[in-house]
């Protein structure tokens, strides 16, 4: 089973449980070694220790799962409660949550920047801002895709959000006719400024399509994100 914070956090509940019924009896039975005197029974013992290996195996396992996600454990000997182990699966969630937020930008940027490898000029097969832009996409494609998720680039928010020059590429492309005036030249000129007046007047003038239709089953057209570097590498060739 893949292991969550939020499923050691279950386990770590369902333990809680299981320490305070036997923390009750362990007060009995504190009560009877005292007066009368009689000793604990063994089956109480035994439970004493499958706690404390319960207790080491779940602080193994959030410790493992922590430093996955690169979050600082404190030293072992100060995880010896399910209270201090509950704080450690609390920084891990965050950093799952962290994750998950690269994981979806890293996704989005990919998608954006596989429709700039499809883009194709309609009548020059080697237009040269084109081949340019694609050779800078592909560049940033890879280094997204090899980055890990703590450190993307910076231009992988910007993608992301739809705020990047290759984001208004496309528009500029596929929305120019419901764009207000205003939106069409400040895309113009961010185009133009970052790569070129003449991929910039190929765009607005209709000289640039996208590629093929996307196969159905993935919003970019692929199923994974292998396939979709690996079209990159084959669509800036």
């Amino acid at each position: 089973m893949t292991q969550s914070s939020n499923i050691l956090s279950q386990e770590i509940a369902v333990m809680a449980d299981v320490f305070s019924d036997l923390g009750e009896r362990l007060l009995r039975t504190a009560r009877e070694l005292h007066t009368p005197g009689t000793p604990p029974p063994d089956t109480l013992v035994e439970e004493l220790s499958v706690c404390r290996r319960d207790l080491e195996g779940l602080r193994d396992r959030a410790v493992q799962l922590a430093e996955s996600f690169l979050v600082t454990c404190p030293p072992i000997e100060n995880l010896n409660s399910l209270q201090s182990l509950a704080a450690l699966l609390d920084d891990v969630a965050e950093a799952e949550i962290r994750q998950a937020r690269s994981d979806e930008m890293r996704r989005r940027s990919h998608a954006l920047l596989q429709r700039v490898l499809s883009l194709s000029h309609i009548s020059d097969s080697d237009h040269a801002p084109l081949r340019g832009c694609k050779e800078q996409a592909k560049t940033l494609f890879d280094e997204i895709h090899d980055a890990h998720w703590t450190s993307l680039p910076a231009d992988a928010e910007r993608l992301a959000e739809g705020e990047h020059p290759f984001a208004h590429l496309l528009t500029l492309i596929v929305d120019r006719d419901e764009l207000s005036d205003e939106l069409w030249a400040t895309l113009h000129e961010s185009v133009a400024t970052t790569f070129g007046k003449s991929l910039a007047a190929a765009a607005v003038r209709s000289k640039l399509v996208l590629g093929h239709d996307l196969a159905p089953g993935s919003e970019n057209g692929y199923h994974s994100e292998d396939e979709v570097h690996d079209h990159a590498l084959a669509g800036a060739n």
